[in-house]
């Protein structure tokens, strides 16, 4: 009797533990598919594409008496990379170009430091000052399947929520940001991560896989970065000069991100990329600093052709700023200014390359070899109307804009600001991205902007009010201490005379030229300015 009955206790026992024991298996299978960023939000895997390499196979064609590329022999992947250059803001170039931030482009670098020594509570959040170190890139999440990925500091694919979501301080919705350790609207920190991963498989340009190119073509790419298509003619173009074909070598060469990277530094300062970049012997001289002839300047408002400032730009959004000068030798010194104008200057790093030549609208932008990679893109008939523009006229990533920023007309993304995403770990695991089961459990996610906590709309600064800041004619900022700041000068204060500056659009243009291309940009901009001052205060006197 005993014995039927524990048969038919251990049976109940089997019915019950068994399911129990496939559903806590196929469980921990779900929670090693999602890798769950913490114990209450899943962190879906973003796996649109398959694993891209790491590495690129080109061909070499070096002039061994020169020592020199005559071109590289490459596909498409390669020339993705290269264009996707354009692509990348100012402020990641500078962070991914050199461990010691030395772009040598203009004043860049001194604003990229000015940020980084910067006390935090200058900054309206503590996300303010990592948006503007670490700038993402707005085509960032699509652009992370290239065969090289030169921001691998940034994962595209990752976004923050707090541990409240929904947060229902606003309309039943949670918030997201891009920014870890963003403030919520309820006063949380924002660091539960969760993974973007696209319904249908991806964003797609092109045949479906993330490409500039149309279609898989081989190419050729020049020294200074003039991409052709792979033809005889071509090759006979680039190899023009040479008597014979006993002193050209085809090399192998893998390209990885190092490579690249190192690229990317002499694309902005050379006109032979290439061979610094990949013959080292020849990329020995100095090259953090352009020194350039004084005729390039001609177009730069610069002293010998001297910017004439009009009163007919008073118009519109104007930063009101205080000039600094010296009276003896009318040498512009610094600038005494409020946030506005700081957030104007810091928000330089926020835009992409392929912009900030589009603001330069010169014959050569004197930015190395980069200016023919962007005619490249111009003149070329495979890469689609759509990824032409992400090239020449690339936005600014969403919520990383500031209102002066308008005065350059540089505009911000304007995509997907409202997410879902799965809660039911079983859909997850089978990738169900629809509403076809009862376990589907969508919850909706508002980006917020991470400048000002609960703010979903764009716009903001990033710097707050904290009275006023000094600016360097080299484009150094720092919060103004009369004690420290009048120090620094290096200026007899009896020689010192202000001038107030009311800075519009045309200002504001000329001011971001001269900061990509020299390295007193103040004088370059202002000195027209306190010399026809001078020229008034005569007239007056001699009036008088």
């Amino acid at each position: 009797m005993w014995n039927k009955i524990s048969v038919v206790v251990v049976a109940i026992l089997i019915s019950f533990l068994l399911p129990l024991i496939l559903l806590l298996n196929q469980l921990r299978r779900v929670w090693d598919s999602v890798d769950l960023g913490s114990k209450s939000q899943p962190e879906n895997r973003a796996s649109q594409h398959e694993t891209a390499p790491t590495e690129i196979i080109v061909k070499l064609v070096i002039d061994k008496k020169r020592n020199q590329v005559l071109f590289v022999e490459c596909d498409n992947e390669f020339v993705d990379v290269l264009l996707s250059f354009l692509t990348l803001p100012m402020g990641t170039i500078i962070r991914i170009g050199d461990n010691n931030k030395k772009s040598g482009i203009g004043c860049m670098d001194e604003l990229y430091k000015s940020v980084e020594a910067m006390n935090p509570k200058c900054f309206w959040t503590k996300a303010c000052k990592n948006m503007l170190l670490e700038p993402r890139s707005a085509y960032g999440l699509e652009l992370s399947n290239l065969a090289v990925k030169i921001d691998d500091g940034i994962d595209y694919a990752k976004f923050y929520t707090c541990s409240k979501t929904p947060c229902l301080n606003y309309e039943s919705l949670g918030f997201v940001s891009f920014i870890k350790n963003s403030i919520c609207a309820c006063g949380k920190t924002m660091d539960n991560k969760l993974r973007m991963r696209y319904g249908n498989g991806g964003s797609k340009c092109n045949n479906g896989y993330w490409s500039f190119i149309s279609s898989k073509k081989r190419f050729i790419v020049s020294d200074d970065l003039r991409v052709l298509p792979a033809s005889i003619s071509n090759a006979l173009l680039l190899t023009q000069g040479l008597v014979d074909n006993s002193s050209v070598e085809n090399r192998n060469i893998h390209v990885g991100l190092q490579e690249i990277l190192q690229l990317l530094h002499h694309s902005l300062l050379s006109k032979t990329p290439l061979t610094d970049a990949f013959i080292p012997k020849l990329a020995d001289q100095n090259m953090d600093i352009i020194l350039l002839p004084k005729e390039y300047y001609s177009s730069l408002h610069s002293p010998w052709q001297p910017y004439q400032y009009s009163s007919s730009h008073h118009q519109g959004m104007m930063m009101n700023v205080k000039l600094w000068f010296s009276k003896s030798t009318k040498r512009v010194i610094c600038i005494e200014a409020e946030e506005d104008f700081v957030d104007f200057l810091f928000s330089f790093l926020t835009i992409p390359l392929g912009s900030v030549l589009k603001l330069l609208k010169e014959k050569n932008s004197l930015l190395g070899s980069i200016d023919n990679l962007y005619k490249s893109v111009q003149e070329s008939s495979d890469i689609s109307p759509k990824c032409k523009e992400m090239l020449l006229s690339p936005k600014v990533e969403r919520m990383f804009g500031c209102e002066s920023l308008l005065l350059l007309e540089v505009n911000e993304e304007v995509t997907q600001t409202e997410f879902a995403y799965n809660k039911c770990y079983a859909c997850c695991l089978q990738n169900k991205t629809t509403c076809c089961c009862c376990h589907i459990q969508y919850q909706r996610l508002k980006l917020m902007n991470p400048k000002c906590p609960g703010m979903t709309e764009k716009g903001g600064g990033f710097v707050r009010s904290q009275g006023c800041f000094l600016i360097t004619d080299n484009l150094v900022v720092e919060l103004l201490s009369p004690a420290s700041g009048l120090g620094r000068l290096e200026i007899p204060f009896t020689d010192l005379e202000e001038m107030p500056i009311a800075v519009g659009k045309a200002e504001a243009l000329a001011i971001f030229k001269a900061a990509m291309t020299t390295r007193n940009v103040l004088s370059q901009v202002f000195s027209s300015m306190v010399m026809n001052k001078n020229k008034l205060n005569n007239l007056y006197l001699n009036d008088y």
